[in-house]
């Protein structure tokens, strides 16, 4: 199981999303490296986040402005 996840903002939209995801999950960053990427670590109850349905729910075109990073 994958200890972090990597989301890139392609645009300002990606930012606010990115943003409202942080607030939803509770998850920090803990480092925003290249292209403004920001990875998450994911650790214990982190991993029953539902990644993919949060960021569904704050807009549906997430995928329009935010990538995801290649695991390190």
């Amino acid at each position: 199981m994958a200890s972090t996840i990597t989301l890139i903002p392609k645009d300002d939209d990606g930012e606010t999303i990115l943003d409202q995801f942080e607030e939803r999950t509770g998850l920090e960053p803990e480092d925003k490296g290249d292209e403004d990427e920001r990875i998450y670590p994911l650790e214990g109850d982190d991993h029953q986040i539902e990644i993919v349905e949060t960021l569904d729910d704050i807009d549906v075109d997430w995928t329009k402005h935010v990538a995801l990073g290649q695991p390190g």
